[in-house]
């Protein structure tokens, strides 16, 4: 049995304000290909399928496109969701779906029955623990009065239980056979691109560790971070990664699609398979003069238009550089590469707290953990205070924006 590991497609994402709607049509078409072409007999997605947990009409057209494109095919797919996902809309078709050989799992319903999918093909079988990603709501009741520490526990404690309750019914009603889980939180000791630096870590600031998976697992299929990587000391706990670079810090990525063949009952191999680079991202920085002796160097992109992230640094503020730094999009409107982005940065001229001045700069251009640790740094907090209050903060943020399961 052949089996696809893929996830944080982020259908809908834009890098700036540049949409990278061509980015997903071309690794949607190459994923159905090698599906195909290398026989693979089940697809797991392992969450964040979309950006936001509203996505537009496009976003969901390319996703229903895919799911339609793979039916004659006859592969099952497995979806779970994400923490960008909404629950709901991932759910809505999901009695439909599953007469089309396709699972949806968007949000734990707390019964594991609801969550083991199992497969068979020919004399090989399996079953898969269809994970989604669990909310602190999942996890815990809030109690009055718990420390920082008693909640990131009980969250560990959380996800623990929900995977050892997941792996004893699976083993209990499936004897015999390989397990395997999917799941998308941050695991301890991950590496993050730049774009995840302030990723939400579920459970807490790196709470929960790749040992804190049960034993019974062959293989745990993870999303939620982009960088492709295995986690612990074994090869059985891995990520995916991003099938395409979601910002300039994701450029070098080696981004991956993962193969992993069961035989009798045992995993035998697990195979990266590169993903097409579609387009290129550049970074380009220097003195005006030497970001534009570098732009001029550019050569078109085979596939898509090459997108280029600009910092020009200059020593001391000037009218003229100012000018000439505005004139730039203007003059490469026609080039062969597009300019997602730029900015002017004045090395000598120092704001308050001896941060450096940064012309245009926009609020859109910050996280909101970057606008909250800006207002802890003029108030000058540190310390305890620091980290209770940025945890505070960001558990307030996913309770505005989360989409309820």
């Amino acid at each position: 049995m052949k089996i696809l590991h893929t996830a944080d497609w982020h259908l809908g994402k834009r890098l700036y304000k540049y949409d990278l709607r061509d980015d997903h049509v071309r690794f949607l078409d190459w994923l159905a290909e090698t599906v195909d072409n290398r026989q693979i007999d089940v697809l797991l997605i392992s969450g964040d399928i979309f950006d936001t947990t509203n996505p537009n009409d496009g976003s969901m057209q390319l996703y229903y496109q895919f799911l339609t494109r793979m039916l004659p095919l006859q592969k099952k797919i497995i979806i779970t969701g994400g923490n960008h996902d909404s629950a709901s809309k991932l759910n809505a078709p999901r009695e439909l779906l599953r007469f089309l050989n396709i699972h949806v799992v968007g949000c734990t319903t707390g019964n594991c029955a609801d969550e083991v999918i199992r497969l068979v093909n020919g004399s090989s079988d399996a079953v898969v623990a269809a994970v989604p990603y669990l909310r602190d709501s999942d996890l815990r009741q809030s109690i009055s009065g718990q420390t920082y520490e008693e909640r990131v526990q009980a969250v560990r404690m959380g996800i623990r239980n929900h995977y050892e309750r997941i792996v004893d019914f699976c083993h209990s009603d499936y004897r015999d056979v390989p397990v395997l889980a999917m799941g998308h939180l941050y695991v301890n000791g991950a590496t993050v691109s730049e774009s995840e630096r302030e990723i939400h870590t579920v459970g807490g600031q790196a709470a929960f560790a790749s040992e804190h998976f049960p034993d019974g697992f062959n293989y745990v299929a993870l999303g939620h971070i982009h960088v492709p990587q295995q986690i612990g000391p074994g090869e059985t706990v891995r990520y995916s990664g991003s099938p395409v670079p979601l910002s300039f810090g994701e450029r070098d990525n080696r981004h991956q699609v993962l193969e992993l063949t069961l035989d009798n009952g045992r995993l035998r191999d697990v195979e990266s398979i590169p993903v097409p680079r579609f387009r290129s991202l550049l970074h380009v920085n220097g003195t005006l003069e030497e970001v534009r002796e570098k732009l001029e160097s550019i050569e078109a992109g085979a596939l898509l238009p090459t997108l280029v992230e600009v910092l020009v640094e200059e020593d001391d503020e000037s009218l003229a550089v100012r000018t000439h730094f505005e004139q730039l999009a203007r003059d490469y409107a026609q080039a062969p590469f597009v300019i997602a982005k730029s900015r002017l940065v004045f090395r000598n001229k120092l704001k308050r707290l001896d941060s450096l001045y940064v012309a245009d700069t926009h609020l859109a251009d910050l996280s909101y953990v970057d606008v909250f640790n800006r207002k802890l740094d003029a108030l000058q907090v540190e310390g305890e205070e620091r980290t209770v209050l940025m945890e505070t903060y960001k558990q307030l943020y996913r309770l505005v924006t989360e989409q309820p399961a």
